[in-house]
Formats: C-alpha cells, structure tokens, sequence
C-alpha cells in the first residue's frame, strides 16, 4: 500500500531525485492532532476508506514547496514527488506522489504533535492515501493505548556495546 520510502512523508536515498525548492504558498495541513493520536481509540480513527474526519485536526499553515523529479537512469514509483514542508517545525507535512505517467498516484499526510519535554516536533504518525486502488495506510502509531512518545535519558556507550546488546535481547 505504501513504499518505506512514504515513511515521515520522504524517507530514501536523496541521490534518486533532483530536488527544486518551488517556493512557498499558504495550505491547510493537519496539525496539533493530540486528539487523534492520544486521546481516540484505533477504531474510532480508523474507517473503511479513509481516517475519521471528526478527529483529524488541519490548520492554515505557510508550508515550503519542494519537488522531486526522479533522475534520468533512477528507479522508482514515483517519478515526480511534491512535499509541503512546515515554515515553523521544518517537519513534512504533505506530499503528492505521480507515477511514470505523471498522475497523481498518492497522497501522504503526517500528523504532528509537539513534545514539550524535548522540546522538538513529532510528526511520527502517517497516512498514505493510493488514489488508485481508494486504499490507504496508517503507519508510526499505536492508536487507542498509545500515550505520546517517551523520551529517556542518553544512552552510555556501554549501552550501545554487543555485550550490552546481547543482554537485552529476547530469545
């Protein structure tokens, strides 16, 4: 339903693409979706074909416009992708993805949050919209236990040794 590449709007190897900086325009993307993500269960969220519109949360925002068209020799399902990145957190919020045929082919969207204890955005939750198949993909959230992120201490380099490691896994 959705590539890992779809992850946090863009994740994937920068050298696929050539990117241009379009400029920046006004647009209406969700924000400050506390409601959805910590305080509404999984079912009441998720619906057949779409998320559940009374609990998403969507402002005005001034979002920067950053389009990626794929390399000349490059392999991807997307051959163009458009993101709407945040003027304040500098998080993606949207993307428009087109298929070789320069279709619109899918929709991402990411639901930010801000962690005040950090302090840092967190936009870890994301929904992948295929306007092909009318199927669509929630990834990077536990709906209806989940509390927020946690954040803990640094890790010693101890922490991170094999010795360490192997003592933390499960078998």
């Amino acid at each position: 339903m959705s590539t890992y590449d779809d992850s946090w709007i863009f994740n994937g190897a920068l050298d696929r693409y050539d990117f241009k900086l379009v400029g920046k325009k006004e647009m209406i993307v969700p924000y400050n979706d506390y409601r959805m993500l910590y305080e509404t269960k999984g079912e009441d969220v998720t619906k057949p074909n779409h998320l559940n519109p009374d609990v998403v949360r969507w402002e005005l925002h001034r979002v920067w416009v950053v389009e990626a068209t794929l390399k000349p020799g490059k392999r991807h399902i997307y051959a163009k992708r458009v993101f709407y990145v945040d003027e304040d957190s500098w998080v993606a919020l949207a993307s428009d993805q087109y298929d070789a045929r320069g279709k619109l082919y899918r929709g991402g969207f990411s639901f930010i949050t801000a962690a005040y204890e950090m302090p840092a955005p967190s936009a870890d939750a994301n929904a992948t919209y295929d306007l092909i198949s009318g199927s669509y993909a929630m990834t990077g959230v536990n709906l209806g236990s989940y509390y927020g992120v946690k954040f803990i201490e640094p890790l010693t380099e101890y922490d991170w040794s094999p010795d360490a490691l192997a003592g933390q896994g499960i078998r």
